[in-house]
C-alpha cells in the first residue's frame, strides 16, 4: 500500500519516542508523528526531564486531557509509557502513576528496568513478577528494558527473567548490524519480543542502500520505535537541522528496512 506521496506504507506500527524530540510537548510530539509517517508515540511519565515537566501531578496533570484529545483527533496511538524502576527504594506513588497514565493513554506496553547491579537476580525477578500481575489489572503488558550497569544489563538477562515471569522485552537494535544478525536476535527473543527500538544516532547517518532489507524478516505485528540514546545530536547533524525533515527521513528509512528484497526489486523495476 502507498500513501499520497507514493511511498510504501509499512504494515508494522511505527512509533517515535519523546527522547527523539525532547524539546517538544506531548501534544507537539503527536503533531510531529502525524506529519512524518509515524502512527504511534512513546512517552516517559516518570524518571525523566520530560516527566518532571509534564507529569508531576499524574492523572491530574493539565497536559493529560490535551494529549488524549490530540491523539484521538489525529488518529495517533501510544505504543508504550515508561518507565518503572525496579530494585531501588520503593515508590508506590510513582509506580501506580505510571500504570494509571499508561491505561488512560490506551497504551499497549509499560516499560520497566532495574536501577542497580547490587540487587539480587532472584529479588528482581520477584519484583518483575509482581509488575506482571499488576499490569494485568490495567490490561497492559510490561516490557523489560536491559540497562547497562544493572542486574538486567543485557538482552539475554532480560529474556531469562521474562521467560519465567511473563511480560516481554524491548530489543534495542543497531542499524549497523547485518540483516542476518538482526534476524537472529529477533528469533532469539521469540514471543517475548514486545517491540524493536532503533536509535536516531544510527538513522541520521544511514543511506537507503545500507538500510535496505535490514528488518525484512521482522513479523508484521512487531512495532518499530525510534528514540535517542543521547541528549546531544550526532556531530554530523547541523545544529539547525529541521526535526520534521529528520523524522520524515527516519520513517522513510524504516520503510526501506522493512521492505522485502522481492518487493524492493519489483519497486525498482517499476521505477525504471
Amino acid at each position: 500500500m502507498a500513501d499520497v506521496t507514493g511511498q510504501t506504507v509499512p504494515m508494522n506500527r511505527l512509533a517515535i519516542h519523546e527522547s527523539a524530540a525532547p524539546e517538544l510537548s506531548p501534544t507537539e510530539l503527536v503533531d510531529l508523528a502525524k506529519v512524518t509517517g509515524f502512527n504511534s508515540i512513546g512517552l516517559k511519565v516518570a524518571h525523566s526531564r520530560g516527566a518532571d515537566r509534564w507529569w508531576r501531578k499524574g492523572a491530574g496533570s493539565a497536559e493529560l486531557g490535551s494529549t488524549v484529545e490530540h491523539l484521538l483527533a489525529n488518529r495517533v496511538s501510544v505504543l508504550d509509557v515508561g518507565r518503572i524502576e525496579l530494585g531501588g527504594p520503593p515508590n508506590a506513588e510513582s509506580y501506580r502513576s505510571v500504570l494509571d497514565l499508561s491505561s488512560r493513554f490506551g497504551a499497549r506496553y509499560v516499560t520497566a528496568g532495574a536501577v542497580s547491579r547490587s540487587a539480587q537476580s532472584e529479588a528482581f525477578a520477584e519484583l518483575f513478577a509482581q509488575l506482571v500481575a499488576d499490569c494485568d489489572d490495567y490490561q497492559l503488558i510490561p516490557l523489560l528494558v536491559p540497562l547497562p550497569g544493572t542486574v538486567v544489563a543485557t538482552t539475554s538477562e532480560a529474556l531469562d527473567v521474562v521467560r519465567v515471569q511473563g511480560g516481554g522485552i524491548v530489543l534495542n537494535i543497531s542499524a549497523n548490524l547485518s540483516a542476518f544478525d538482526i534476524e537472529t536476535q529477533v528469533l532469539e527473543a521469540g514471543n517475548q519480543l514486545g517491540y524493536i527500538r532503533l536509535h536516531t544516532e544510527d538513522l541520521d547517518g544511514l543511506t537507503e542502500d545500507a538500510a535496505a532489507g535490514l528488518l525484512a524478516t521482522v513479523p508484521v505485528h512487531v512495532p518499530i520505535a525510534v528514540g535517542s540514546n543521547s541528549d546531544t545530536p550526532p556531530a554530523e547533524i547541523p545544529p539547525d537541522a529541521d526535526l520534521t525533515t529528520r523524522a520524515s527521513g527516519w520513517s522513510g528509512l524504516i520503510d526501506r528496512m522493512l521492505e522485502h528484497p522481492l518487493a524492493r526489486a519489483k519497486r525498482l523495476e517499476s521505477d525504471r
